[in-house]
């Protein structure tokens, strides 16, 4: 089990952002994730799960205790049903599946992070969830490790069971997906990176779309917008661009210009600015 003292956040997270954490464990098993946990209990300090750092905008200050960065990448594959470690990366799994002509998930092929990430932030793209295609998830819940089925994760749009219990660690999960063609999966995979790199280019600093679209279902669209909704979401990003929020800067943080629910790390930035930015 690797251990680092004093680590810097800032080098794993995509928006290049946090201070330094007091211990980063990096827990390959499940085994490894009772030791970290241990190590915790011992030195009375708090902890806190991590994918791969994606979708994380940690303190300048850092954190004065146990990160915990799930690795376990397990992939077991029966039929068109699959059993994934929480740590597998999601393009990996994605690009694991489309080989075996298994769909269900090329449409969200380039969203960065893990499987267990995408679980807890309930991921999806282009009409496709990756909730819709979950069979049972298994977590440890702090007195031992369990399986929960479906109605038990209370997933919504980018919400979950699981930002509500935090105490919950998602460590692996078994999807039932549909069969395809191979060849028409990896093309689809391919063509969303491609869509996906003209918005987010690669090596840019930030998380992707910064703030959740709104569901129509939930608000009246005006007239002039409806052409914008897309899977019955309004994207916010267009809502922002008539505000004027493109180019906007706070400290080293900074809106696209092409974007306007892009917000980046322009270069030093820090997460107060990006703070600051997101809530003017």
């Amino acid at each position: 089990m690797q251990i680092k003292k004093n680590f810097l956040l800032k080098r794993f997270t995509t928006m290049a952002v946090g201070g330094p954490a007091k211990f980063f464990v990096v827990a390959k098993s499940e085994k490894d994730l009772l030791s970290a946990l241990q190590i915790a209990k011992i030195k009375r300090l708090p902890w806190y799960v991590v994918g791969e750092g994606s979708n994380l905008i940690p303190s300048d200050s850092g954190f004065a205790g146990v990160i915990i960065q799930i690795q376990y990448s397990i992939f077991h594959i029966q039929g068109n049903v699959v059993t994934v470690g929480a740590g597998y990366n999601l393009l990996k799994f994605i690009n694991q599946l489309n080989r075996r002509g298994l769909a269900g998930f090329e449409k969200m092929a380039g969203i960065p992070g893990s499987v267990g990430g995408a679980i807890y932030g309930s991921a999806g793209a282009y009409g496709q969830e990756l909730k819709d295609r979950l069979v049972t998830v298994r977590i440890y819940d702090g007195r031992g490790f369990r399986t929960l089925a479906e109605g038990q994760w209370r997933f919504g749009y980018r919400g979950s069971i699981f930002k509500q219990r935090k105490d919950w660690i998602i460590t692996e999960a078994t999807f039932r997906l549909e069969k395809g063609d191979a060849k028409k999966l990896a093309k689809i995979s391919r063509d969303t990176i491609k869509r996906r790199a003209i918005k987010y280019p690669p090596g840019l600093k930030c998380s992707g779309s910064y703030f959740k679209n709104l569901l129509v279902r939930d608000i009246q669209v005006p007239a002039e917008l409806k052409t914008a909704v897309m899977f019955g979401k309004l994207p916010v990003g267009v809502l922002l661009e008539r505000v004027g929020a493109k180019g906007m800067r706070q400290g080293g943080m900074a809106v696209a210009s092409h974007h306007a629910n892009l917000l980046y790390n322009a270069g030093r930035g820090r997460a107060s600015d990006l703070k600051k930015l997101s809530t003017r």
